[in-house]
């Protein structure tokens, strides 16, 4: 009998584990591969943090200099905080040139701008002004400038990300014939998410030196040439750092200006990542496909706060029948061009007697491959008077749930497959 029963258990998990989290995925099909020269790829909107494409997303890979967006996004935190500001005048020390790679040709006692420290950052992808910039916000301690970088992560999600270093090196241990190096570890969905982020608190500040081409630095006499291919090739994109090790490949993360067409009902901005292309070559190839799909999307206005959306029953509460189901916000989604939406009403019960501001229900948004693109919450205008039976059974399903007998719905508005 216990061999019967440890079998009919292992069974019960298992099929736990392959019922679809969302109750969608069921009818879903398999999204095309768009490109095939990166190892890791997505691309993301940059609004919603919906996914519209990706290959092995949630793989760790080196992360190169894609690691000095963390870097520029750490530092804006530092002059939003008081710690540092952008005229501060930086002296170049000994401990600052001791790395190998694109640099800014930092010279010893020299005084730079702290500004001009991140465009050198950013633009030509200055392994020196990382170091630079880490060593005055954090006065001298480096390391703790990196523990900031990996708080940041943790903060924004990016669970499979670790920082060893400012500037994306690898470190080696010489004295070691073989055994892989130390270096910074990322995926593509988490630079997806670090870059969104830094978007969404500080795009003014970031794409007044991603956008740049050229930049001239009057007080050093020289020139940054942006090594950001695509900036070269499109003139909506607008950002956002390359990177390179042995190990890492070619790296990209980019940024699309969409409504470029005036056709989106907002402007927006895609996001694309490439990681582990084998030479620069391949990885024009594989930004631009992401590119060029990300172009066929729009950002479009789904439904209008307080438009009537559906009708229907709340927790099986016949004072709560055929009721108006409006949106409480107004909600946008990034659709393509004659894209296969669908839409469904997702009720939740609730424990307490419901007023114009409850949310009774979520609209999902769900596309061809049962992927949901989007959710908004649902209230109800009309919500009419509630006899004291109805009032009575909403406390015993508040009493059974406390007792864990009927639990509430905990999914809420479904997470984006993008930290927002």
């Amino acid at each position: 009998m216990g061999k019967i029963l440890k079998k009919l258990t292992a069974i019960m998990l298992a099929v736990l584990f392959v019922i679809p989290a969302t109750g969608y995925a069921a009818e879903a099909k398999k999204k095309p591969v768009v490109e095939i020269y990166s190892k890791n790829s997505i691309l993301v909107d940059q609004k919603t943090g919906r996914v519209i494409t990706s290959k092995e997303p949630d793989k760790q890979v080196p992360l190169a200099s894609i690691s000095k967006v963390m870097t520029f996004y750490v530092a804006q935190d530092a002059i939003k905080n008081g710690e540092v500001k952008k005229d501060d005048l930086v002296t170049i020390d000994k401990k600052m040139l001791k790395v190998s790679g694109s640099t800014m040709h930092l010279k010893e006692g020299e005084k730079v701008k702290f500004n001009e420290l991140l465009k050198g950052l950013m633009i030509v992808s200055a392994n020196d002004g990382a170091v630079a910039i880490a060593s005055h916000v954090c006065k001298g301690d480096v390391d703790a400038f990196v523990d900031r970088m990996n708080a940041k992560a943790k903060e924004l999600g990016m669970k499979n990300t670790y920082f060893i270093n400012p500037n994306g090196l690898p470190i080696y241990d010489w004295t070691k014939k073989d055994g892989d190096p130390k270096q910074n570890h990322s995926t593509a969905r988490d630079i997806a998410t670090m870059t969104k982020n830094l978007l969404d608190d500080y795009e003014e500040e970031t794409i007044a030196i991603t956008d740049c081409k050229l930049d001239h630095a009057p007080s050093r006499d020289c020139n940054y040439y942006n090594t950001n291919p695509l900036l070269h090739m499109h003139s909506n994109v607008d950002g956002l750092k390359t990177g390179y090790t042995d190990l890492a490949g070619y790296c990209l993360v980019f940024t699309d200006k969409m409504n470029s067409d005036g056709k989106s009902d907002m402007d927006n901005r895609m996001i694309g990542v490439v990681m582990g292309n084998w030479c620069k070559e391949d990885r024009v190839r594989s930004a631009n496909a992401l590119y060029n799909l990300g172009e066929n999307f729009e950002t479009k206005l789904m439904c209008k706060k307080g438009e009537t959306v559906a009708t229907g029953n709340i927790d099986n509460i016949s004072d709560l029948d055929n009721i108006d189901l409006q949106p409480k916000r107004d909600c946008y989604g990034v659709v393509k061009n004659n894209e296969d939406i669908t839409e469904k009403v997702r009720y939740v019960k609730i424990d307490a007697t419901p007023n114009e501001e409850t949310t009774v229900a979520y609209l999902d948004y769900i596309d061809q491959y049962g992927d949901v693109i989007q959710s908004v919450p649902l209230v109800s205008s009309n919500l009419e008077h509630i006899s004291l039976v109805s009032r009575a059974k909403l406390m015993g399903n508040k009493i059974k749930r406390l007792f864990n007998m009927d639990k509430i719905d905990e999914k809420k508005e479904l997470p984006y497959t993008v930290v927002v």
